[in-house]
């Protein structure tokens, strides 16, 4: 790695550290989850997997060792922190379908492994499942308007 990627993939990831720690601190924000995986996408457009790989481990290693089995780390790290860089291995007229069924797939077994460490409440699961799908829509919708919006912006730069 150069000194640059170096450089960018730290910053990039004190970014993505500082939205988990404030979504921590307004109660599992969901918001600021999808915005920590931003910088993420940013890394895999300008310096390409490995760096964001790198990236990612480190968020994933800092976010875990701060607040352990919180949903808003384990959400990044199950959900939000792999997908902003499994998405750039499909592109093309597909990629939104094929993006969005992963998405589903990795909350699910986001679902699954939070029912069986966390012991949740199966009583009113289906409705916020269905709310999570139509957000996870959302979230792949701004995904792409971001990674399309970044790379427009560095064309002119």
């Amino acid at each position: 790695m150069r000194s640059k990627e170096m450089a960018f993939g730290s910053i990039y990831s004190a970014i993505s550290l500082i939205l988990i720690v404030i979504s921590f601190f307004f109660s599992n924000d969901l918001f600021f989850l999808m915005a920590a995986s931003l910088p993420l996408i940013m890394l895999v457009d300008q310096f390409g997997k490995k760096t964001a790989v790198f990236s990612y481990a480190v968020i994933s290693t800092v976010a875990f060792l701060i607040f352990p089995l919180q949903i808003s780390s384990m959400a990044f790290i199950i959900i939000f922190g792999p997908f902003a860089i499994l998405r750039s291995f499909f592109t093309g007229r597909k990629a939104f379908i094929i993006n969005f069924i992963m998405l589903v797939g990795l909350s699910l077994i986001f679902y699954f492994l939070m029912m069986n460490l966390i012991k949740i409440n199966l009583k009113y699961t289906l409705p916020y499942m269905l709310f999570s799908i139509l957000m996870l829509l959302i979230y792949e919708l701004f995904c792409e308007y971001f990674s399309r919006w970044y790379r427009n912006l560095k064309k002119r730069f």
